[in-house]
């Protein structure tokens, strides 16, 4: 018998007080050159997906705020958002409680186990956010 646990109704209920935006990347966005950020995204609030989900700050002693390379460890993002809808890297979300626009760099899939995805959220460089 698999592990399942339905934890969108603990998202839904940690997340009720704060509203973010996401912005999911263009398909027909661009690179000045390979490697490099893409064109600006259209950041409009018509273009913005209002959710209301849980962003926290990420614990650098955690496992999740640490990836461990040879003489120590480095710090991975600044933020952990978790939302019971799929998005893909690159994904902008502003977040008025922590004071600006982010990016998704990385996430985990727990839906083979439970109704939520886990998104590692840094600061945006391009969008006014440098961290």
């Amino acid at each position: 018998m698999a592990f399942y646990m339905d934890a969108s109704d603990m998202i839904a209920d940690f997340g009720e007080t704060s509203e973010i935006k996401v912005w999911k990347p263009d398909d027909s966005s661009n690179q000045a050159y390979i490697g490099g950020p893409t064109d600006e995204i259209d950041l409009s609030d018509d273009k913005a997906e209002a959710r209301h989900e849980p962003v926290l700050p990420i614990n650098p002693n955690s496992s999740l705020g640490r990836k461990i390379i040879a003489g120590g460890g480095q710090l991975e993002g600044k933020l952990v958002w978790y939302s019971t809808d799929k998005y893909p890297s690159g994904t902008i979300v502003k977040v008025p409680a922590q004071l600006g626009y982010y990016k998704v760099t990385t996430y985990g899939i727990w839906n083979p186990y439970s109704e939520f995805y886990e998104y590692v959220l840094e600061g945006d460089g391009q969008h006014g956010i440098e961290e």
